[in-house]
């Protein structure tokens, strides 16, 4: 008897409709547990995810009550959660081979209509097709729960500055009052060389126009490292990168992880400049890693979708909902990218106003692409920026970029006279096939000094009212590493050794530390 109750308790249990729920939770763990390293923190996988789910049991509750009974609901929601979730991963797959989406989309629709119906009509098979049902459901979650354990188990508490010891740094301002600080990162914003030769551009309007503002610039300066996280703990550290270390906490070759994790640290720069009495204001794009830092006094991000949310949005249905030409490649979500770049220029500008002594860093989406910023600052279209091209784009987008930055650069300079400002990239743009240096097919042992250069060529332009600049050790082809260290040294009085200016690619994105040195490949004018 004993285990007959048992049997039928377990009966029950199994055959409850859950697989609509555990398929509405499946995407979203599974993305994210896919770019784990991206995200850094858990914080973004919770809204998705509790709306995906929510949504999925109203919307069962609701078919219940139109069917009269929960399996056949059930089944009906499920149908409908993977024609909601798989559109985008199949246009993804496909979407190289046809020219708009408009096919994919009435195949789509029939093909869900068909499941709709055949799930309606056969309700008989509907009970017993529940339990294997929440098996699969299941299983697919938990293999995905594996990752995100993963994820959780590598975020530790944040660590000491890898850098220079703060022990080791007596900041005082050279005279007056500390001044306003502000680091503002442009991400691949190329260097004057390189936009000139590879994306036809003439920068030298702008940066005369910085010079006319107390501005030395850099002309042949260059990023230490190739892509973003290596260049901003690298410079806010004032110290080249221990790629060891960086290789002995991977899970994989293509894990980003570790690096990204180091942006959230403590980092040298705010964590000095806070020990003398600075408010560290953080004002922070769509992009997980550097949303924020444990020694921000504030954050300052746009309250709408971020870049996990952004992407999640792409993997589904509502892809449709975009340009139907759109690329299958083009991941971004355009409008959400306008958004957040648009939310942290004005917000710079209101910070100019606030009180001090604060140092503000700012890491800018722009000039990257997508290009979503004509030369007047309105929209671009997918589909006009592929008939314009992509150098094309990057120049108008750059020319919105250089427009902003000098308009933020009165206001900052009206509201603080003495105002240090170090305008520096991270990066230049990706040379070749838009696209393909992103998915790591490309190797960059491979690279001509031409994409080398345009790759590691880099805006840096600083601004130390009063300061002899040159005794401090800057110069014309000066690397982002020691940026900061020119600046401590002007302004606040430290003695601080200049660093070999020395630069190292990568291998490709799956070797993601791999580094090789190519400094004499480089142009230092």
């Amino acid at each position: 008897m004993l285990t007959a109750r048992r049997g039928l308790i377990q009966h029950r249990l199994f055959g409850l409709p859950l697989h609509p729920l555990l398929a509405a939770a499946y995407p979203v763990v599974f993305l994210f547990a896919t770019n784990a390293a991206e995200q850094v923190t858990l914080s973004p996988l919770w809204r998705p995810l509790a709306l995906s789910v929510s949504t999925t049991a109203a919307t069962l509750v609701s078919l219940r009550l139109i069917t009269g009974g929960w399996h056949r609901a059930a089944l009906l929601a499920t149908i409908l959660v993977i024609g909601f979730f798989g559109y985008g991963h199949v246009w993804n797959a496909v979407g190289d081979r046809l020219d708009s989406q408009w096919p994919l989309i009435g195949a789509w629709t029939l093909l869900v209509t068909i499941g709709l119906y055949a799930a309606w009509r056969f309700r008989r098979w509907a009970p017993r097709a529940t339990p294997a049902l929440n098996l699969v459901a299941a299983v697919l979650l938990l293999m995905n729960a594996w990752g995100l354990t993963q994820a959780v188990v590598a975020l530790g508490a944040p660590e000491a500055p890898r850098g220079i010891e703060l022990t080791s740094l007596d900041l005082a301002p050279a005279s007056g009052e500390l001044p306003d600080v502000y680091y503002i990162v442009p991400d691949r914003y190329g260097g004057s060389s390189a936009l000139a030769e590879a994306y036809e551009f003439n920068n030298e309007p702008f940066l005369r126009a910085l010079e006319e503002r107390g501005f030395a610039i850099a002309r042949h300066a260059h990023a230490n490292y190739i892509k973003t996280p290596l260049s901003l703990v690298s410079a806010l550290n004032m110290d080249f990168l221990d790629d060891d270390a960086l290789v002995g906490e991977q899970r994989s070759g293509a894990d980003d992880g570790p690096i990204n994790r180091r942006l959230r640290e403590r980092l040298t720069v705010p964590a000095a400049l806070k020990e003398i009495g600075y408010q560290y204001l953080h004002v922070a794009n769509w992009w997980e890693p550097s949303a924020t830092n444990v020694d921000a006094d504030r954050t300052f991000r746009y309250d709408g979708q971020d870049e996990f949310s952004s992407a999640l949005a792409q993997t589904t249905l509502l892809r449709a909902l975009d340009e139907p030409q759109q690329a299958a490649q083009d991941r971004y979500g355009r409008d959400v990218f306008r958004q957040h770049t648009l939310y942290e220029l004005e917000t710079l500008e209101a910070i100019a106003e606030t009180a001090g002594p604060k140092f503000v860093f700012a890491h800018l989406l722009i000039p990257h692409d997508p290009y979503v910023f004509d030369i007047d600052g309105s929209p671009v279209l997918w589909s006009e920026e592929e008939g314009l091209g992509r150098i094309e784009s990057y120049g108008r987008q750059l020319a919105y970029t250089n427009a902003r930055l000098l308009a933020l650069v009165e206001r900052i300079t009206e509201a603080d006279e003495d105002a240090v400002i170090l305008l520096m990239a991270d990066e230049g743009p990706l040379p070749g096939a838009r696209g393909t240096h992103e998915l790591g097919g490309f190797r960059w042992r491979t690279a001509t000094d031409m994409e080398l250069e345009g790759k590691f060529g880099i805006l840096l332009a600083m601004r130390v009212p009063g300061a002899d600049l040159e005794q401090a050790g800057f110069h014309d082809s000066i690397t982002a590493v020691n940026a900061w260290r020119v600046i401590f040294n002007a302004r606040f009085g430290t003695d601080l050794p200049m660093l070999p200016d020395r630069a190292w690619a990568h291998e490709s994105l799956y070797q993601f530390f791999d580094f090789f040195e190519i400094t004499d490949r480089l142009d230092t004018g």
